[in-house]
């Protein structure tokens, strides 16, 4: 869009309508942005001083570290889904901006030689069109310069949606969905495994436990934005 357009079509707020800076979020909208600031080192359920939550410590995940950007609620909850089932190009554009803009400022490291992004079955892919956490593994290979492992994770069975479903339904419906191809794995023992939502974290211990296996010792867990428990109190977020 030039100048001309720009001055008889101002852009507006792609959740309320609002005018906004180049087509991305007014203040009041912007406002319900929660980034997480401290949390789980091994969920990365939000917290007041990174200990290990309730459910790890009874229950440790197959990775050794996760993180994420943001609370899966309020203007990321809704520009997630007007990306991934709206398919509006602004919505990825902006959180792909987000995402990688969080890893700048974060500085964030990692031990990982190389990313994983969790893959979806060809079928969806297809009918979608693009893979969410693919796009945003690639906005992380280019920052970290990491490589991104393409084909050394796959999705071989079409599963029910997870929508709707506890911690253990989605992991029943899970089995034997991943499998890894470990040729292509060779020579990345430490990943960086990228999902856009962490919800009840049962497919990423799903592809974890199956690149474990296949000889990774070391797994990073990195996700735009995290899910929390039904009923959950009020968390230390940042606005």
């Amino acid at each position: 869009m030039n100048w001309l357009e720009r001055f008889l079509l101002p852009p507006h707020c792609q959740l309320c309508g609002a005018t906004a800076d180049q087509d991305e979020l007014c203040a009041s909208c912007a406002t319900d942005v929660h980034v997480i600031d401290t949390g789980c080192p091994l969920c990365a359920l939000p917290n007041d001083d990174h200990s290990i939550c309730a459910e790890c410590a009874k229950q440790p995940p197959h990775w050794q570290a996760a993180q994420s950007c943001f609370v899966y609620d309020g203007a990321i909850m809704q520009l997630m889904r007007r990306w991934k089932y709206g398919k509006h190009s602004s919505a990825e554009r902006l959180l792909c901006e987000a995402f990688a803009g969080w890893i700048e400022a974060t500085e964030f490291t990692t031990q990982a030689t190389a990313i994983i992004a969790v893959p979806m079955h060809p079928h969806k892919l297809r009918k979608r069109g693009f893979n969410a956490a693919y796009q945003l593994a690639r906005s992380a290979s280019r920052l970290l310069k990491l490589p991104l492992l393409e084909q050394a994770l796959k999705r071989d069975h079409l599963t029910d949606s997870q929508a709707g479903l506890d911690k253990a339904a989605r992991q029943q419906n899970l089995l034997g969905a991943f499998s890894v191809n470990e040729q292509a794995l060779k020579g990345h023992q430490q990943i960086l495994l990228i999902d856009d939502v962490y919800t009840t974290g049962a497919t990423a211990q799903s592809c974890s436990q199956l690149l474990t296996r296949a000889g990774a010792t070391h797994l990073h867990l990195l996700t735009l934005a995290r899910a929390l428990p039904p009923k959950s109190n009020t968390l230390p977020l940042t606005s």
